[in-house]
C-alpha cells in the first residue's frame, strides 16, 4: 500500500477507535465488550500502521508514534479497567471515570494527527494532555457529585486551556515575519568571514550584511542588450473558440508577449502598471537572477501599483525555456492572465550575425512555445483554445517547449512520432533515447522541451485538460503564416491512455553531477508538507503548512554562500505540492529512497506527490532571501511558503506593507 493510502488509513482507524470507545462507554448490556475489543484492535492497527509509516520516513509518523499511539493505548487500558469495574458494579464511580478517560484519550489521539500534526512540539502536546486530564476531572466531579463548584472549575480550566491555545496560535500568526537567516547563523558566518570578504558579482559578503535592494545587475554598455517594455492592464481577450474572457494581461494579450533572447545578452525589462489595482511584479520563473531582480513583492521589492513602473535587468546566461509572471498576489494574478514565456536561445557560433534574435533562416528546426493555461472552462495552449494547426515539411526537426502555467499538474502526450526529452526546467537533459507512447507529467510551474523529426503523418500534442486544445503538426510545405487554429475531427491524444515517462531514469548519468551528489552537505534540512487548521493572516484556515507552520512564520533554511544544501521534502498531505525554489536549480538525488539513475535532473519545480519523499541538492551560489513555496499558488497563499535565506542578507521590504502580497 502506498504511503498516502497508509496516512489516510491511519486517520480512519484512529477515529474509529475513538468512536468505538465512545459507543462502549454509552452502551449497556454485553455490547461494550465487543465494542471495546474493536477499539483495542483499532488502536493496535493504528500502531502497526505508524510503524510502517516510520520505516518510510519518520516525518510521516513521529507524532503518531510518540504521542498519538501511546495516548490511544493508555485510553484502551483505562477503558478496559473501567469496563471491568462496571461489570461488577454498574454504578462504580471509578469505573465510569476510567471509561471516560479511555474515550478522551483515544479522541485526543485522533485530534493530535488531524489538528496538531507533526513534527512533535512540546506546547501543543502539553495542552492536549491537559485538556484530557481536565475532561476526566470534570467527569469525576459530576459522577462523584463533588458539587457545582468542582464541575465548573474543571470545565472552566478545560475551556481556558482550549481558548488559550487557540489564542496562542492566533498571536503566533500576528508575530513578525521569519524570512531572514537565523541570528545564530549570522554569528557563525561573521566569525568565519575575513574582513571585507564579498561574494561574486556584487553578491552578499559573508562578513557584513547586505540588502536585497543592492543585489541588482549593473548596467553594461559593452554587452549586447535586449530591451522590452511590458504593460500590465485589464483587457477583454477574444479567444478563437468565439468566447471572450475578462483577463489581467501584459500588453493586452494572454499569454503576454514572448520574450526571446540570446545566451549572454543583457535583458532589460520595464514593467508599467496601467490599471491592476492589486499591484503587479515580474518574477522570472526558473531564471537564477540576482535577488533584487526576482520580483517578489514584500521581499525583493514593493509591488508596482497603478501608474508606477519598475526596471528589471539580468544576464541571460543559461539557454532554456522559462516563463515570467507576477509575484504579487500571484494566486489571483497568474490565474487571470499575468504570465508569458521567456526563451533563451544558445549563443550563435562565431562568424554569424550576433545581432539576430529570430531563428536562423538556414536552420531546419521549428521552435514552438506552448504554455498551457486555464481560464475558467477554457484551456488555452499558446494563444489558442482550439487545436493550433501547423504545416511542417517532413524531415524538419521540431522542438516544442511546453510550460504548465496553471495551479495543477499537467499531463501531455505527443502522438504520431517518437520523440526525445531534451530539456527540463530550462536545463538540458543528455543522452535520452527516443520514446513513443509515453505521457509526460509537468508540475505547476514546470517546463519540458521535446524534439522530434517531422514524419509524413500527422503529429498531435494533447493535454489532459481539454479534448480540443493542443498542437497539430501536419506534413506539407508551410505557408507564410505557418500556423492557424483549427477544429479537428480527430480527437487529441489522451495522456492517461499510455504509461508515464519517469524522468528520474531517463538519459545518461554525468560524472560531475555524480560527484556533487556524493558530497557531504553543509546544511541538511527537512521540509514536512501537510494541511492543518491554522490562522493565516489572522483568519482561520484549513491551511497548507511546512513543519506545522504557515507563512511568514516558517523557519527559513539558513545558508552561507558556498554551502552545499540537501533538502528532504516530505509530503504528508493528500494533494501534490510542486515546490519551487527561487534563484536556484536543485539536483534530484532520490525519490522515496530510490536514487535517480538517469541524466542529472536539475529542477526549479519539484513535483512532490502525496506520500512521497524527495531528496534534492542545492548549491548556495546566489546570495539573497529566496522564496521556496508550493507553485499551486493557492497553497502558497494559504501558508505553504518559506525562505531560503543567506547569512547577512536583509530586506527593507515588508510583506504586509504598501499592499505587498508576496504569495
Amino acid at each position: 500500500m502506498n504511503t498516502a493510502a497508509l496516512l489516510a488509513l491511519y486517520g480512519v482507524v484512529v477515529i474509529a477507535a475513538a468512536g468505538l470507545w465512545a459507543a462502549a462507554a454509552t452502551t449497556g448490556n454485553r455490547a461494550p465488550r465487543w465494542l471495546a475489543l474493536g477499539g483495542c484492535l483499532a488502536v493496535a492497527s493504528a500502531a502497526a500502521i505508524a510503524v510502517v509509516l516510520a520505516t518510510r520516513d519518520l516525518a510521516f509518523a513521529d507524532e503518531k508514534l510518540f504521542v498519538g499511539v501511546p495516548l490511544a493505548a493508555a485510553g484502551c487500558v483505562a477503558g478496559l479497567v473501567g469496563l471491568r469495574r462496571r461489570r461488577h458494579d454498574p454504578d462504580d464511580t471509578a469505573g465510569r471515570v476510567a471509561l471516560v478517560a479511555g474515550v478522551a484519550a483515544t479522541a485526543a489521539a485522533a485530534a493530535e494527527t488531524w489538528l496538531i500534526g507533526g513534527p512533535v512540539r512540546l506546547m501543543p502536546t502539553v495542552v492536549l494532555l491537559g485538556v484530557v486530564v481536565l475532561a476526566v476531572g470534570t467527569t469525576w466531579a459530576i459522577v462523584a457529585r463533588r458539587g457545582r463548584r468542582a464541575v465548573t472549575g474543571f470545565a472552566g480550566l478545560a475551556g481556558i486551556a482550549i481558548v488559550a491555545s487557540v489564542g496562542w496560535v492566533w498571536l503566533a500568526d500576528t508575530a513578525a515575519p521569519n524570512l531572514e537567516a537565523a541570528p545564530s547563523h549570522h554569528a557563525v558566518a561573521a566569525a568565519a568571514a575575513t574582513p571585507g570578504d564579498t561574494g561574486p558579482a556584487g553578491g552578499a559578503g559573508t562578513g557584513a550584511s547586505v540588502s536585497v535592494a543592492d543585489l541588482r545587475t549593473p548596467a553594461d554598455p559593452d554587452r549586447r542588450t535586449d530591451r522590452f517594455t511590458l504593460t500590465a492592464k485589464r483587457s477583454l481577450v477574444a479567444l478563437d473558440d468565439g468566447s471572450t474572457i475578462d483577463a489581467w494581461t501584459f500588453d493586452g494579450r494572454v499569454p503576454g508577449p514572448e520574450l526571446r533572447v540570446r545566451e549572454g545578452d543583457l535583458v532589460e525589462v520595464t514593467l508599467h502598471n496601467d490599471d491592476i489595482a492589486a499591484g503587479v511584479t515580474l518574477h522570472w520563473h526558473g531564471v537564477d537572477v540576482p535577488n533584487g531582480e526576482d520580483g517578489v513583492a514584500g521581499v525583493t521589492q514593493d509591488a508596482v501599483m497603478p501608474g508606477d513602473s519598475f526596471d528589471y535587468r539580468f544576464v541571460a546566461d543559461v539557454p532554456g525555456t522559462y516563463w515570467y509572471h507576477t509575484h504579487q498576489g500571484s494566486a489571483e494574478g497568474v490565474r487571470k492572465g499575468l504570465y508569458g514565456m521567456l526563451v533563451v536561445e544558445p549563443a550563435r557560433p562565431a562568424g554569424t550575425d550576433a545581432g539576430a534574435v529570430a531563428p536562423d533562416a538556414a536552420s531546419d528546426t521549428l521552435d514552438v512555445v506552448a504554455p498551457v493555461h486555464t481560464f475558467g472552462s477554457h484551456v488555452v495552449v499558446g494563444e489558442h483554445a482550439l487545436a493550433e494547426n501547423r504545416t511542417v515539411a517532413p524531415g524538419t526537426r521540431v522542438r516544442v517547449r511546453i510550460a504548465d502555467t496553471d495551479l495543477e499538474p499537467l499531463a501531455v502526450r505527443l502522438a504520431g512520432v517518437p520523440f526525445r526529452v531534451v530539456a527540463v526546467d530550462g536545463r538540458d537533459l543528455a543522452g535520452g533515447a527516443e520514446v513513443d507512447d509515453r505521457s509526460l507529467r509537468l508540475p505547476a510551474g514546470g517546463r519540458v522541451d521535446l524534439e522530434f523529426t517531422m514524419p509524413d503523418e500527422r503529429v498531435a500534442l494533447g493535454v489532459d485538460r481539454s479534448a480540443e486544445a493542443g498542437l497539430v503538426f501536419v506534413p506539407g510545405e508551410a505557408d507564410a503564416a505557418g500556423a492557424s487554429p483549427t477544429s479537428t475531427d480527430s480527437p487529441m491524444p489522451v495522456p492517461s491512455a499510455v504509461p508515464e515517462l519517469d524522468l528520474l531514469t531517463y538519459g545518461e548519468p554525468d560524472a560531475v553531477a555524480s560527484r556533487l551528489a556524493a558530497t557531504t552537505p553543509d546544511v541538511d534540512a527537512k521540509l514536512v508538507l501537510d494541511r492543518l487548521p491554522r490562522f493565516v493572516g489572522g483568519a482561520p484556515k484549513y491551511a497548507y503548512t511546512v513543519d506545522g507552520r504557515v507563512f511568514p512564520h516558517i523557519d527559513p533554511v539558513s545558508v552561507r554562500e558556498g554551502d552545499v544544501v540537501r533538502l528532504t521534502i516530505v509530503n504528508r498531505g493528500f494533494e501534490p505540492h510542486p515546490m519551487h525554489v527561487h534563484g536556484h536549480h536543485v539536483l534530484v538525488l532520490s525519490r522515496d529512497g530510490v536514487a535517480a539513475t538517469g541524466a542529472p535532473l536539475w529542477l526549479d519545480s519539484v513535483d512532490v506527490r502525496p506520500g512521497e519523499v524527495w531528496q534534492v541538492l542545492l548549491v548556495a551560489d546566489n546570495p539573497g532571501i529566496w522564496m521556496d513555496h508550493c507553485h499551486n499558488l493557492e497553497h502558497a497563499a494559504e501558508g505553504m511558503m518559506m525562505s531560503l535565506a543567506y547569512a547577512g542578507v536583509t530586506s527593507p521590504f515588508e510583506h504586509d506593507a504598501h499592499g505587498n502580497r508576496p504569495e
